[in-house]
């Protein structure tokens, strides 16, 4: 797939849901198509890359990487051509959860916030823009997960959003916060990824979800799908997917067999740590929460959470 220009409609994937339920799998998967390019999670960028030069997943230091200087080249000039902290600054302001109502309806906007909106925007757009320019695709997945905001890439003009809302049985989610990992992206330290209460997971995975359920509103191109069904039948998931995007017939070459793939380097950033994996890789379900997790645990992640898990597909006490 090559681009012609200017004219080629462009496309971003956008991962809605919680965190620990299979976005990075499902990226690095769609990232090894033709035309499109895995971006890892976006929104954290300024802090992470900008600011804190975290690793990107081929290895260098974010402003070391040969693929990110060329995108910031390409949008900004360089690297004081976009102030970082602005960003990070205009994201607590323009699209917190408590912004939902003016971020989906315009006319209820003030100026001074219309303002913000624009700015970031633009902003946003200029570097979108020179991410399909650098790395020659149509087709950019973002796996930020946080929905309001998917819902401003909503409001980038001349781009097509798909949202993808991805999400994990609350038990696996909880089980999975709970373990310590640590992060390779922070190369100057040693440091782990965040563990939470079950409690806190059941709380957090209803919230996320429905904040990401909210997405169908802002986008007619909306797909929900469940990391147990992506995990348990990768090549036929991906194919489907492909299609819903629009971008068919799937290169699936990628695949060996039915379950098993050899990844690509990449120049995601941010995620979960297999995103630093390059070799074959078998796709199996996580599941051990089913048999590892402590019975009082899982009840009370089940009973928490049993709403939106009937809503999605999942029967009966796991």
């Amino acid at each position: 797939m090559e681009l012609s220009g200017e004219t080629m409609t462009k496309k971003i994937v956008f991962i809605a849901g919680h965190m620990r339920g299979g976005s990075t799998l499902l990226s690095m998967l769609l990232g090894q198509q033709k035309g499109f390019f895995a971006a890892g999670e976006l929104n954290r960028i300024w802090d992470g890359g900008f600011t804190n030069n975290e690793l990107c997943t081929c290895g260098k230091p974010f402003k070391s990487c040969d693929f990110w200087n060329a995108v910031v080249e390409n949008a900004f000039g360089g690297w004081d051509g976009v102030d970082a902290q602005e960003m990070q600054d205009l994201s607590k302001i323009v699209y917190p959860a408590t912004k939902f109502p003016l971020l989906t309806v315009p006319s209820l906007r003030s100026t001074e916030y219309q303002e913000k909106v624009n700015r970031i925007l633009d902003i946003w757009e200029k570097l979108y823009l020179a991410i399909f320019k650098i790395s020659n695709s149509t087709v950019i997945v973002d796996s930020t997960k946080v929905s309001m905001y998917g819902i401003l890439l909503t409001q980038i003009p001349n781009i097509d959003l798909y949202a993808l809302h991805l999400n994990r049985h609350s038990c696996g989610v909880a089980y999975s916060k709970r373990k310590k990992r640590e992060l390779p992206e922070v190369h100057w330290r040693e440091e782990y990824m965040t563990t939470h209460s079950i409690v806190h997971s059941a709380y957090k995975w209803m919230m996320r979800n429905l904040s990401a359920s909210s997405l169908k509103f802002s986008t007619p191109r909306y797909l929900h799908l469940r990391y147990e069904t992506l995990a348990q039948r990768p090549k036929a998931t991906i194919s489907q997917l492909a299609e819903f995007i629009g971008e068919t017939p799937p290169d699936l070459s990628f695949f060996n067999g039915n379950d098993k793939i050899v990844i690509k380097e990449s120049h995601m950033f941010g995620g979960n740590p297999m995103r630093f994996q390059y070799h074959e890789k078998q796709i199996r379900l996580d599941d051990e929460w089913r048999i590892a997790m402590p019975l009082h645990q899982k009840a009370s992640t089940f009973f928490l959470t049993w709403p939106l898990l009937l809503a999605y597909g999942y029967r009966g006490f796991p």
